[in-house]
C-alpha cells in the first residue's frame, strides 16, 4: 500500500508541517504502508527536501498556475503510472483539482484545508466552486477549523464528507521558557502576511502605547513580502519601539528573546505561531476569531475581538505594567497541548480517516 502526500509547500524551513508529514509516514511505515512525495517546483534542493530524498520518492510539481497548466495533468498522469497509489492527500489547495481529476478510479483522495477560505465573486469565486461544489465530490475533506469546513461545504462540498483534524506541533521542537525580565523584545508577533495577520493594528496599538510614554520594543518577524507593505503603511516613519525580523530555523532564538507573544489576525485556520508560544510557556494574546477556538482550553492565552485595536491595546498595556501568568496556567496550557496537539496524536487521526 502507499500514500502519495502532495503538497503545496516549499518554504525555507520545514517548520511543524514537515515534521507532521515525517511522523505520519514513520507511524505508516509500522504498518508497512509507503509514502511518497510532491511538493512545488522550488521545494528542490531545500535542505528538509534533501533529507526526504534521501529515503523516500519526491516528485516536482509547476506551482505557477499550477491549476490550469497542461504540465502538472501530465506530472499527476506520470506519477500513478509509475506508482501503484492507493491514498492520495493534497494539502494547501493547489493540486487538490488536477491530483483528483488524473486520479486512477477507486483511489481514496483527501483535501486538507490548512488555510482560510472566503466566499468571493468572480474568477477566484467560481474555481471554488467547481472545486468544491463539483470535483470535491470524490474527496474527503479534513480541515484545521470548523468554520473552513462549513464554507466549503457552503459552496457544495458533501459535507458528510468533510471532518475535523487540528494540527499537531512538534514538542521537541519548542523548549520551555525560564521566567525571566532580561528580554530585549517586550513583545513579539510573526506578520508576514501584512493584513492577514493583522500587523497594522498591532502598530496602531504600539502607537497609542508609546503615546502613552511607555518604553518598550515589538519584534515584528516576517519576510520579503513584508516589508514593501510596511514601509507603505508607515509612509517615512520610523517607530523606536518597532524592530523588523526574518525567519530562523530554530523558534526559540526569538522565543528566548521576547516576553508576551501577540497573534492580531483576521484570518486563521489553526494558528502553529499561538500553540508553540503557549507551549514555550510566553503569555499569548490573540484575536478571537474561527480557526482558535482549541486555544480557549488554554488559560494562558488572552483574547480580545477581532480589529479591536482598543482591546488589544489594553490588553498589551496590562503586561507592560508587570501583569504576568501564573505557573499553574503554564502547565495547564502545555498539558492540554501534549494531550491533543501532538503531532503523534495528529497522525493518529489521519490514520484513522485513512483507514488503516
Amino acid at each position: 500500500m502507499t500514500v502519495l502526500q502532495v503538497c503545496a509547500y516549499g518554504a525555507d524551513y520545514p517548520g511543524n508541517f514537515i515534521a507532521s508529514l515525517e511522523t505520519l509516514e514513520a507511524e505508516l511505515k509500522k504498518k508497512d504502508i509507503d509514502t511518497i512525495y510532491a511538493f512545488v517546483d522550488r521545494a528542490e534542493g531545500k535542505e528538509w527536501c534533501s533529507k526526504i530524498q534521501s529515503r523516500a520518492k519526491v516528485y516536482f510539481l509547476p506551482e505557477a498556475k499550477a491549476r490550469i497548466l497542461p504540465e502538472t495533468y501530465w506530472s499527476f498522469h506520470k506519477i500513478y503510472k509509475e506508482n501503484n497509489i492507493n491514498i492520495v492527500h493534497c494539502h494547501f489547495e493547489l493540486y487538490d483539482i488536477p491530483a483528483t481529476i488524473m486520479a486512477p478510479r477507486n483511489t481514496k483522495i483527501f483535501w486538507h484545508l490548512h488555510d482560510p477560505i472566503t466566499l468571493r465573486s468572480g474568477l477566484r469565486g467560481m474555481l471554488w466552486q467547481f472545486q468544491y461544489g463539483s470535483v470535491g465530490k470524490k474527496a474527503e475533506l479534513l480541515s484545521v477549523a470548523d468554520f473552513y469546513r462549513e464554507t466549503a461545504v457552503s459552496m457544495g462540498f458533501p459535507a458528510k464528507q468533510s471532518a475535523i483534524v487540528l494540527n499537531g506541533i512538534d514538542l521537541n521542537r519548542v523548549r520551555l521558557q525560564k521566567p525571566s525580565e532580561d528580554r530585549p523584545f517586550d513583545f513579539l508577533t510573526f506578520g508576514w502576511d501584512f493584513e492577514r495577520k493583522g500587523d497594522d493594528l498591532i502598530l496602531q496599538a504600539c502607537d497609542r502605547l508609546e503615546q502613552d510614554g511607555y518604553q518598550f520594543r515589538l519584534l515584528l518577524n516576517g519576510n520579503e513580502q513584508t516589508w514593501p507593505k510596511l514601509e507603505q503603511y508607515l509612509n517615512g516613519r520610523k517607530p523606536a519601539y518597532l524592530e523588523c525580523g526574518n525567519p530562523v530555523s530554530d523558534i526559540n532564538q526569538l522565543f528566548d528573546n521576547s516576553k508576551v507573544f501577540i497573534q492580531a489576525s483576521r484570518r486563521e485556520t489553526f494558528s502553529y505561531a499561538v500553540c508553540e508560544a503557549a507551549y514555550a510557556g510566553l503569555p499569548v494574546i490573540s484575536s478571537d476569531i474561527a480557526g482558535l477556538e482549541w486555544a480557549h482550553e488554554l488559560p494562558s492565552v488572552t483574547f480580545f475581538p477581532s480589529e479591536d485595536v482598543q482591546t488589544l491595546y489594553e490588553a498589551m498595556k496590562t503586561f507592560l505594567d508587570g501583569q504576568t501568568i501564573s505557573e499553574q496556567a503554564v502547565q495547564k496550557s502545555r498539558k492540554h497541548i501534549e494531550d491533543t496537539l501532538s503531532l503523534e496524536v495528529w497522525a493518529k487521526h489521519v490514520m484513522e480517516h485513512y483507514g488503516v
